[in-house]
């Protein structure tokens, strides 16, 4: 377990600091990470941090689950034929990832992550920079470990529910969110914890598909709540608030930016 990784980490069910913890002896030693607050503890396996187990993933109605299991297998081939109506996958992705602000070493935080696609695509971008990357699903998880080493990119993966992340406050340069946010249980939970974890002054990016192309795909994805853009689930202390409809219109993008300190402290006009 990498120990540098302990400035960034927390648990994720009461912020606390997290140490770590090691079982066994000598060679057949097991090291897990432990919280001294709440008394929760987690697992490695394979460089892959745990924060949630397979009980705690939430559960959709057995034909979805389904279809996400499969889903998670041909990812990347079922993404870009989903993407042929917006563009093409390559411009479907510029209209969102354009508009991450990723400078030398930045930290950037994928809520999402999925098999690692938009690693790749950002790969000229990150200039020593460390790509994060959650996602509840561990195929998808196992696929992007993969993704990475074939490609001989970094990513530092954890498996955990992206309405409560394992991240201390002010972590990240860049957070974004691209894909199934519409499928969350509570999306202001989400955005809210994307806000904390980001340092302040970051550009934060959320886009996910619109009512028409839940319709046009509900073959893959089996049937959904009606699209709402969270919008307005965005705090009224954020700053440059903005909904866009991309992907000819098949999907939103919101874009805001977290206040810098003294942008709290300004009185209202």
């Amino acid at each position: 377990m990498k120990t540098k990784l302990l400035d960034l980490i927390c648990c994720p069910k009461c912020k606390s600091d997290l140490t770590i913890v090691k079982h066994g002896q000598n060679g057949s030693e097991t090291a897990a990470l432990a919280c001294g607050q709440c008394g929760k503890s987690f697992t490695t396996e394979n460089d892959i941090l745990h924060f949630i187990t397979e009980e705690e993933v939430l559960r959709f109605n057995k034909r979805v689950e389904f279809m996400r299991s499969v889903y998670a297998h041909f990812y990347t081939p079922l993404t870009n034929f989903m993407f042929l109506p917006c563009g093409g996958v390559n411009n479907a992705r510029n209209e969102v990832l354009s508009h991450l602000e990723i400078h030398p070493k930045s930290k950037i935080l994928e809520t999402g992550i999925g098999t690692g696609d938009n690693i790749l695509f950002l790969r000229e971008q990150l200039d020593g920079g460390t790509f994060y990357g959650l996602d509840n699903q561990m195929r998808m998880l196992e696929k992007c470990a993969f993704n990475c080493t074939k490609w001989n990119l970094k990513a530092e993966l954890c498996r955990a529910d992206a309405e409560q992340l394992p991240y201390k406050d002010c972590t990240f340069d860049v957070v974004f969110h691209l894909g199934a946010i519409n499928l969350f249980e509570n999306k202001k939970q989400a955005i809210d914890e994307m806000i904390r974890v980001a340092k302040p002054g970051t550009k934060i990016v959320i886009a996910d598909e619109t009512e028409k192309a839940s319709k046009l795909f509900a073959i893959f994805q089996g049937k959904t709540p009606p699209v709402i853009p969270p919008i307005d689930l965005i705090p009224a202390t954020m700053l440059q608030k903005k909904l866009e409809i991309i992907w000819k219109g098949y999907g939103y993008l919101i874009t805001f930016r977290k206040p810098q300190q003294h942008d709290l402290l300004k009185p209202e006009l």
